[in-house]
């Protein structure tokens, strides 16, 4: 039977906006994101052949790094048409130096399919990812993957969703052994439906196209049919009790007949779908990808579960000029200050093409894209044609004459020295295909940005000759462009270039990539930890000052001065929250406007253009003149402090006053003057009054009951840590939710697994595990996995999460200088 055609339907693409996906696969590294992404492109025809992480041909780890890795750097987007449904996808890494690519996809999203490995269960990064994607309200599914691994356990990591993800679920389908004579073990071979009633049996060594679809009331030949019967019967019970809470339909069914079997199917999907868009309840699906395995039910469960579109959350729309109302339409899509001819599209990703050139990833959140559009770039104020659109696949981009609301793509620009960076927006009339005909304040709104984390290390770049140093710009440049997570800055005294990331692979990938694939001709130092710079006392206010010959009507002034906080972001709240004119840059650095601090002609300009008086006529918009003043401060803090020269954290610049000439065409005068302001304010201080800081992290450390005390000491000694809590494993959870959680857990009804069977009791999810929890510094932290193996008996796992930068103590201070 072939399963694909019986049970799935034709493969086309939908146009109906109920009939796209946009998903994510977001996990732990190794858990099977790239194998599963695979299978799904093979299976909806859009490949001919598997491809094999390990063989290094599949499609979406397409660089050479990545295959000659075996491990996801970048996220990668393709569409896949399935059973009347389009699903734009996109496979993200799973290691923690790559959160960057993670946090940017999620960003574009409305349902992600969280994969586990059955046999390691919900692993650290599994439980960070989980929280990504939920801190944006993105409803999700679970694919229990690797089911055909010894250790396999499908009940344990059931267990694991419940009480560390602290989630209810609903079972779709279960696994299914056989029992091998030979071997004496059970081999898994298929799963059993339970909304539909039918053992889906895979052949063996086969491609996963033909499958045998049984119901379970033709199962009699099989030995263990009974039991089967009994788990489905169960599990169906179990569904339609936590169902019925949210959909008062499926109540209302069970009581006519009062038999759970009975309960139409598209009454239960449609429930399901419901309770999983609103978060309250997570479908689980199970397979084993590599061997081809449970993948087709689980493209099933992306159409039928996670929203379309016209289900998701609204996204965040701001405007200087005035609010935006923004809603979700079930047939349109969103529609943003209720025009429906406006075009709003967020740019996530930028990427060189080798023959498209530089390409820009977007979502529309509303109206349609059409190629060689006139559009706006209301970050930079840029008005530039866009050439054609495409969507990708892998690496190869596919022409379409438009992209419409709710779906992903790809842009290139016609206009030399035109960019668009992640997490800018562009607007553009859906019919006129320009700005024209938008309202003023439609041309300056802005989707949400997205937030770059901090890089914690850093390894220094140096030409191999004079003439090398353009090239190593240059392949910088489309570094950075691709990869906003990385930040470049040259070093004053030695000349270096530095070059920063999220971690020790991150830089490694990094700097291979330059050398490589960008050509760049270097060498690289040692990886070094990101320390930075802050001051312990403000500065007086500094004034300076430059007359410009070639403007009649003023000059260039500014008076700023410095203060620094502790370090966390949310040291800054009460300021952010009393100050309008407050913004954070990179670095924690708060730059902070003084209530009437812009010359008096613009001050005069802005009143009258807001009351409608006059259009803005000056060459530059008030914004666009902000936004040189702050990157001016971000470089010239870039510079650094008089202790080591490292760049400035931490830091509040208070702008009391800035003028220019009326008749100005460019501010390159005021930029100057700020450099000068704040090298000026700086140079007031002893090394006395300024310090380092350094990176801290939340560190959680999972052990054995017999190897706590052991871990604890190591951390409190060598690591120089501060350990605030040690709890059972599964205490870890949030306290809101720990305990029903916990009972939750231990009491879900769940199949007959072999592996409960192998060790005669159920397997369960604390298993006399604890959770150290700590604040240590990432100094400490450097090579700790060895040790941490070599002291657990290679049983102990860790993860670290940045918490913010902290000032060094003068004993702390000596050692990191002397290094």
């Amino acid at each position: 039977m072939n399963f694909q055609i019986a049970r799935f339907g034709s493969r086309l693409f939908g146009t109906g906006l109920d009939k796209i996906r946009n998903i994510g696969i977001i996990a732990h590294i190794d858990a099977g994101k790239t194998t599963t992404t695979e299978r799904m492109l093979y299976y909806s025809g859009s490949i001919s052949k598997l491809g094999d992480v390990d063989q290094g041909d599949t499609v979406t780890d397409y660089l050479e790094t990545e295959r000659n890795r075996g491990i996801t750097i970048q996220s990668a987007a393709v569409t896949i048409p399935w059973n009347k449904y389009k699903i734009n996808l996109i496979d993200t890494p799973g290691h923690s130096d790559f959160t960057f690519e993670v946090i940017r996809s999620l960003r574009v999203l409305d349902g992600v399919v969280t994969i586990l490995d059955a046999v390691a269960g919900v692993e650290a990064q599994t439980e960070k990812v989980w929280k990504q994607a939920k801190d944006m309200n993105i409803p999700s599914i679970v694919y229990i993957n690797k089911m055909d691994r010894d250790g396999a356990n499908f009940n344990m990591t059931v267990r694991q969703i419940v009480s560390k993800l602290a989630t209810r679920v609903v079972l779709c389908n279960i696994p299914y052994f056989v029992n091998d004579l030979k071997t004496q073990s059970h081999r898994f071979v298929g799963v059993v439906d339970i909304f539909e009633g039918t053992l889906l049996k895979y052949h063996e060594n086969d491609d996963g196209n033909d499958v045998q679809v049984i119901p379970l009331n033709e199962l009699s030949e099989f030995k263990d049919s009974e039991q089967v019967n009994q788990d489905v019967m169960k599990l169906r019970e179990a569904a339609i009790e936590t169902l019925g809470e949210f959909d008062d339909r499926i109540v209302d069914s069970y009581l006519e007949t009062e038999d759970y079997m009975k309960v139409p199917t598209y009454i239960l999907h449609e429930a399901l779908a419901k309770a999983t868009i609103s978060q309250d309840v997570v479908p689980i699906f199970c397979g084993s990808s590599f061997k081809n395995i449970g993948v087709q039910p689980l493209m099933d469960g992306v159409s039928l579960y996670l929203p379309n579109p016209g289900e998701a959350q609204k996204p965040s729309v701001y405007s200087p000029v005035a609010s935006v109302p923004v809603k979700i339409d079930p047939k349109s899509g969103c529609l943003i200050n209720n025009n429906k001819n406006l075009c709003v599209a967020f740019a996530f990703k930028v990427i060189t093409h080798p023959t498209r050139g530089l390409l820009t990833f977007v979502r529309v959140y509303s109206g349609i894209l059409k190629s060689n559009s006139k559009v706006i770039n209301t970050q930079t104020g840029d008005k530039f044609n866009i050439g054609k659109l495409m969507v990708m696949h892998g690496d190869k981009p596919h022409d379409v004459d438009q992209l419409g609301v709710g779906n992903i793509g790809v842009i290139s620009i016609n206009v030399e020295n035109k960019r668009i960076s992640t997490g800018d927006t562009l607007v553009c009339h859906t019919l006129k295909k320009s700005a024209d005909g938008l309202h003023k304040n439609e041309k300056r709104l802005k989707l949400l940005p997205i937030e770059v984390p901090p890089p914690m290390f850093s390894v220094s770049l140096q030409p191999m000759t004079a003439g090398d140093r353009r090239g190593l710009d240059q392949s910088l440049n489309t570094l950075l462009m691709e990869d906003p997570s990385l930040h470049v800055h040259v070093d004053e005294d030695s000349g270096q270039t530095i070059l920063s990331g999220m971690g020790e692979l991150h830089l490694d990938i990094a700097t291979t990539r330059l050398r490589d694939d960008l050509g760049a001709r270097m060498e690289i130092g040692k990886v070094m930890i990101n320390y930075k710079e802050t001051i312990l006392k403000p500065t007086t206010p500094v004034a300076k000052s430059i007359e410009d010959s070639a403007f009649k009507k003023g000059h260039f002034e500014i008076t700023l001065s410095l203060d620094s906080f502790q370090g966390k972001p949310e040291d800054t709240g009460l300021i952010r929250k009393d100050s309008e004119g407050a913004v954070l840059l990179n670095d924690n650095n708060l730059v902070i406007f003084e209530q009437d601090c812009e010359p008096d002609f613009i001050l005069e300009r802005v009143k009258r253009v807001s009351r409608g008086d006059q259009d803005w006529d000056l060459p530059m918009t008030m914004e666009n003149i902000q936004n040189t003043i702050l990157s001016s401060i971000a470089a010239s803090l870039q510079v650094g402090g008089p202790v080591a020269g490292l760049s400035m954290h931490s830091m509040i610049v208070r702008v009391h006053k800035w003028e220019i000439p009326q008749d100005f065409d460019k501010i390159s005068s005021l930029v100057t003057l700020i450099r000068q302001a704040i090298s000026t304010s700086i140079g007031q201080l002893s090394e006395k009054q300024t310090t380092l800081m350094e990176p801290i992290m939340d560190v959680a450390v999972h052990v054995g009951d017999s190897d706590l005390g052991t871990v604890s000491q190591d951390l409190s000694t060598a690591r120089a840590a501060q350990v605030h809590s040690i709890d059972d494993e599964l205490d870890s959870t949030s306290s809101e939710k720990l305990y029903w959680a916990k009972d939750l857990a231990e009491n879900i009804p769940l199949p007959q697994d072999p592996a409960d069977l192998a060790s005669g009791r159920h397997s369960s999810p604390i298993s006399g595990r604890k959770v150290v929890k700590a604040i240590t510094p990432l100094r400490e932290m450097m090579g700790y996995l060895p040790k941490l193996k070599s002291l657990t008996r290679g049983h102990g796992s860790y993860d670290m999460v940045y918490s913010g930068m902290q000032r060094v103590s003068p004993e702390r201070l000596k050692v990191i200088l002397d290094e």
